[in-house]
């Protein structure tokens, strides 16, 4: 007999009152579920989590359940084990009132801080497909909503999945340059902007050759081990979440009369999953809308009396078992001698695999296979794996050709339940039926979005990432950065591919339908079409109204294509973060000596474009286009559903976003913080080094200070370097203080010997004031799909010209060395006598060989201190 269901009702987003003998819930949301006495409790918060659409991985759930005391009374209870579990289903039999209310609070996982040393391999691994899975190295980047990988590679070898499987594999790739190394010299992967050397603690020490050797080989023996390409680990970790299949139902025992089905479907499957479990067939006798009668197909060869037969209900639409004669006879072994079993459809298939794929519409096709092995003993082909994983997309998110179809009504909706989300479409019109238009671009932006990004630092990074599915085409993403340096969703384009016009359209739409902010940073790579519009008079986007900065990391990756020099590439990226003139001008001609083209090269690209030194301030310390990448890895599941679902899917994401962040910032403002938590951390990190610093005071009313710094408690540092502040035009000779618009330690020095404020030297943008405010407005809801307005504008169809041909296509993406895929941990080799890179002891100008690298040892008298 079919164990019953309770209902839970689930409050949150509100408070708990207390009140006498009685404990109830006041304001925020409320949503019923269902649990039963055979889940236990992880499967109770698992689906608590499902309920309130928020991942584990972001928000830890605190469950306290309304319990009814012996005297009468109520306690809220924690919920918190499967003893207290027990308790409430016990409770919940006996009371009269059969529902449990549960009151439930969030708790943000807060992200970890990353040094600036940290490559750029590590975003990598910040999510997974799988939450089961654990991961080496693994940083604190909030999860995916979907629980999708940021893994390339991952992405690369599932893009063949989503077309016709009729083909064999042919998948290119460029091997890997035996120079490319990691480059250790750019910003930091994560979202966070606050290294202890980046932005966080102030470094008056310049590092010794052995010093920076050390690094190098710390950051290469920090990569992380590639766990998704050892299949032999990952299948078995998977198939662990297999054990429980689809509404609970085990395979492994015996029908019994009185069980109850809730549909005809359901009933089907059952038999089938019965049948292929105990290697057996079984043949159709009736099958009608209200009758099901089987039998087994060997019935007369071993004289098997096994047969089954099941009703509707007259009251309900589930069907019972009336008569059942089983289990199979003895003599009754099976004929099923293939390593496959026709019962295992892909129809059969799909049912079982639906909660897979909704949790990660990008899951592997070899993963499906061996799950059904696993599960059935029998090995189904790899095309009915893959028409199993294509007709559970559809059944979950939608026909490919009939979401295009939908995306216009449920933009109308979104925007009706949203007022002041913006939607911009570009049709081409139909030769055929004017009626009918063809989907070319679409553009679209949150309202909550566009008002807190009123709130953020004037900065907004630009990117492109190809789509996986059924159709061609490109999202682009304009990505903001927060008070406390996590990635803003900004603005979402899907077009026909990155173009000078698509860049120039999308860019357009950004300016004069979600922000007019003037003095904008915009941060790309150098893609024609975004120079092209970036560049364009009255676009909105010409200096000074923006100040267009290219992302230093595909800049080094430009330089190592174009002249094969690992060597040259990391002094790149050293003058690029060299923060004062002297240091930028080190790098700069270290560069021009070992290669004068490169070095002409860089100097043929404004300065400004890519000089932290040069930018004047208005990129904040970021460097890279890294937020809109992560996001675009966070999306990538995402990336092969069709159209409306994609779209659905960045509504749902960014919400999940605001509401987490929303109570932060709530959280930071009542316990009377004036500053978010990475900033804060900042200061206090280097108001402790400003204590080692000696100040000397030159002009009171000017506020001209002197500052030598102090080597303090490193055991490396020098000390003794001299820097002037300035408090009334508010500089500093370090540039840290106009670079990442935060206090230096020797700000905070002059303000400790003066007993000053240093509020007053950190951006407005950086307090918790305008944290809070950025996720202070909510997103809606949609109503459900029959409450939609009716939709009266054109018909949009696919374009069948974008339809993906016959076979499985190459890697949309050829991967590069900024790829973890294409890095290899390759030494560039280096000299024991100078340390120097370039050579070895052999070939030493020091011992009087021919030195490779140049003629500077590690005590080089002209590099900078």
């Amino acid at each position: 007999m079919e164990l019953p269901d309770y209902p839970i009702y689930c409050h949150w987003g509100g408070e708990i009152l207390q009140s006498s003998g009685d404990v109830t819930y006041k304001g925020g949301e409320r949503k019923f579920g269902f649990v039963n006495c055979q889940m236990s409790y992880d499967e109770v918060l698992s689906k608590v989590y499902d309920l309130m659409r928020c991942d584990s991985r972001y928000v830890e759930l605190k469950l306290l359940m309304r319990y009814p005391m012996m005297s009468g009374s109520y306690e809220a209870i924690p919920l918190d084990d499967d003893n207290s579990l027990k308790a409430m289903l016990i409770a919940m039999s006996q009371t009269q009132s059969t529902t449990m209310q549960l009151f439930i609070e969030q708790l943000p996982k807060q992200p970890e801080t990353q040094s600036h040393l940290e490559s750029f391999h590590e975003m990598d691994s910040w999510a997974s497909p799988f939450p089961y899975l654990p991961l080496t190295n693994q940083s604190g980047l909030t999860g995916s909503f979907t629980r999708m990988l940021t893994d390339e590679q991952y992405a690369s070898e599932h893009i063949s999945e989503l077309t016709s499987p009729t083909q064999t594999p042919h998948v290119e790739a460029t091997n890997g340059d035996p120079s490319m190394i990691l480059f250790d010299s750019l910003d930091q992967i994560c979202v966070d902007f606050f290294g202890d050397e980046e932005v966080g603690v102030d470094s008056d020490v310049d590092e010794d050759e052995d010093t920076q050797d050390a690094n190098d080989k710390a950051i290469r023996e920090s990569a992380p081990s590639q766990i998704f390409n050892n299949v032999a680990e990952l299948d078995p970790i998977l198939l662990d979440s297999w054990r429980t299949w689809s509404n609970n139902h085990s395979f492994d025992g015996e029908f019994a009369i009185g069980q109850e089905f809730d549909s005809l479907a359901q009933l089907k499957d059952i038999v089938k999953g019965y049948s292929i479990a105990k290697n057996h067939s079984f043949k159709v006798l009736e099958s009608e809308p209200t009758k099901y009668v089987v039998e087994c197909k060997r019935k007369s060869s071993c004289k098997c009396s096994w047969r089954l037969r099941a009703i509707k209900d007259p009251c309900l639409a589930s069907f019972r078992i009336v008569r059942y004669n089983g289990p199979h006879a003895s003599n009754c072994l099976g004929d099923i001698n293939s390593i496959d079993h026709p019962l295992l459809s892909s129809d059969f298939v799909c049912n079982e695999i639906k909660d897979l794929i909704r949790a990660d519409p990008s899951l592997k096709i070899r993963v499906i296979v061996q799950a059904v092995k696993v599960k059935f003993k029998y090995t189904i082909t790899y095309k009915r794996a893959w028409s199993a994983k294509q007709k559970a997309i559809a059944s979950i998110f939608g026909d490919w050709e009939q979401s295009y179809e939908e995306l216009p009504r449920y933009m109308q909706a979104l925007k009706e339940s949203n007022p002041g989300t913006v939607v911009e479409w570009c049709t081409l019109a139909s030769n055929e039926d004017p009626s009918v238009h063809i989907f070319f671009r679409v553009f679209w932006a949150f309202k909550p979005s566009i008002d807190g990004f009123k709130h953020c630092r004037p900065l907004i990074t630009i990117d492109g990432t190809h789509l996986y599915g059924k159709y061609k085409g490109t999202l682009l993403i304009a990505m903001g950065t927060d008070a406390n340096s996590q990635l803003f969703p900004l603005a979402f384009a899907i077009v026909e591919s990155e173009n000078g016009e698509s860049w120039k359209w999308f860019m357009k739409c950004i300016r004069h339908l979600v922000t007019q902010r003037e003095g904008l940073c915009v941060i790309s790579d150098r893609h024609a079409g975004i120079l092209q519009t970036m560049n364009e008079v009255n676009s909105g986007w010409e200096e000074p109204r923006a100040h267009h900065r290219f992302c230093t990391r595909h800049l080094a990756s430009n330089v190592n294509t174009q002249f094969k020099n690992a060597y040259v590439k990391n002094l790149f990226g050293k003058a690029a973060d060299a923060r004062q003139r002297k240091k930028f001008d080190y790098y700069l001609g270290r560069i021009g000596e070992l290669n004068v083209e490169a070095h002409k090269y860089l100097m043929d690209i404004s300065s400004h474009r890519w000089s932290i030194h040069h930018d004047g301030g208005f990129r904040y310390g970021v460097k890279t286009t890294n937020m809109s990448e992560a996001f675009n890895g966070v999306m990538k599941g995402a990336r092969c559903l069709p159209i409306t679902a994609l779209v659905r899917m960045t509504f749902y994401r960014v919400n999940s976003y605001f509401v987490t962040r929303r109570g932060w910032g709530k959280r930071r403002i009542e316990e009377g913080h004036d500053f978010v938590e990475k900033a804060t951390t900042t200061i206090e990190m280097n108001m402790a080094k400003s204590g080692a610093h000696e100040v000397q005071a030159f002009d009171h009313e000017m506020g001209l200070f002197e500052v030598t710094t102090g080597r303090g408690g490193r055991a490396s540092g020098k000390g003794g370097n001299v820097h002037t502040v300035n408090l009334v035009a508010k500089t500093c000779t370090c540039e840290k203080l106009k670079i990442y618009k935060l206090p230096c330690s020797h700000v905070l020095a002059v303000c400790r010997s003066r007993s000053l404020s240093y509020a007053a030297f950190v951006d407005p943008f950086f307090t918790t004031v305008e944290y809070r405010q950025t996720y202070l407005k909510s997103f809606h809801p949609l109503p459900d799909v029959p409450y939609w307005p009716h939709y009266t504008g054109v018909r949009i169809v696919a374009d069948a010209s974008k339809r993906r041909g016959v076979g499985r296509p190459k890697s949309s993406r050829y991967p590069n060395e900024m790829d973890s895929s294409a890095r290899r941990s390759v030494n560039v080799k280096s000299c024991s006598i100078c340390r120097r890179q370039g050579h070895n002891k052999k070939t030493c100008a020091a011992r009087g060989g021919v030195g490779s690298s140049g003629s500077h040892g590690a005590d080089d008298p002209s590099r900078p201190t």
